[in-house]
């Protein structure tokens, strides 16, 4: 009788590589699972350098936003050091333009053109961006008669931890038409010499960006949930669609930080004709 054993097995390097791989896997696994019951999800988020959303309380929030349309004074706010300037003899963001000319039976004009003073092409570039479109719209307004037009522009800059926030606020008013305000932003890394984006933002905030996108989800759709009820009580409001893609981290374009808080901005008057947005406050 002949009894055949089974051939020896040889375990490739490979395999080896494979298995370990897996094992550390599940470890790291079940040790980020056991701190987190054993310390606190506090604890963990700091051992794993992701910082907690803290969602202000309603009051505050209401507060803040409340805060946020008075705060257009033209002015910067916070500490900026070893940055060359292109004029040593201003701030950092001044007014470039301003025009408060006012025909009553024409136009009113509260106009004030910010502009970045700091050794930078691409911010001189944003400059003459920000000139060439908002003066368009003044020369507009100055050749045209009978319309009775108003027309705002207004800014805000703040510092924070080597960042430089700019949030331009426009409305404009045409004669029975409904009102617009428009919101445009633009964050610059002081360190970097770079556009900032809210995607980079989030992560420099160390920010869990599910988080982040499940906050302003849940805002939005708690708004668009109040503008059709009121739009049903028969009441002019700009409706909201939670699912479209401008409320997605991407394509999140307006923001800006202000005492350590992130502001999300959705003007529907950038595209709209219409005074209504809503701001997400982190």
């Amino acid at each position: 009788m002949n009894v055949q054993l089974p051939k020896e097995y040889k375990v490739r390097k490979r395999d080896i590589v494979i298995y370990t791989v897996c094992i550390v896997i599940c470890v790291v696994a079940l040790t980020v699972v056991a701190t987190m019951q054993v310390l606190g999800e506090g604890v963990t988020n700091r051992v794993f350098h992701v910082n907690k959303l803290q969602i202000a309380s309603e009051e505050e929030q209401v507060k803040l936003r409340s805060d946020f349309e008075n705060m257009f004074t033209n002015q910067v706010t916070g500490q900026i050091n070893n940055v060359e300037k292109n004029d040593e003899n201003k701030d950092y963001v001044y007014t470039s333009y301003e025009n408060q000319d006012n025909v009553s039976e024409n136009y009113t004009l509260n106009v004030h053109i910010p502009n970045f003073n700091i050794k930078d092409d691409k911010l001189n570039e944003v400059n003459n961006k920000i000139s060439t479109e908002y003066k368009q719209k003044v020369n507009q307004i100055l050749n045209s008669t009978g319309s009775q037009i108003i027309y705002s522009v207004e800014y805000r800059a703040y510092v924070e931890n080597d960042l430089l926030f700019l949030i331009i606020r426009s409305k404009l008013k045409e004669s029975n038409n409904a009102q617009m305000q428009m919101i445009y932003t633009y964050n610059y890394d002081l360190q970097d010499k770079k556009e900032i984006t809210f995607n980079e933002m989030i992560e420099k905030l160390n920010y869990n960006k599910d988080d982040v996108q499940n906050t302003i989800k849940q805002y939005i759709e708690n708004q668009e949930n109040n503008s059709k009820s009121l739009k049903n009580l028969g009441y002019g409001i700009y409706v909201r669609n939670s699912k479209d893609d401008m409320y997605k981290i991407e394509n999140t374009k307006q923001f800006f930080m202000k005492d350590g808080k992130l502001y999300v901005v959705y003007p529907y008057g950038n595209n709209s004709v219409t005074s209504e947005m809503d701001i997400v406050i982190i």
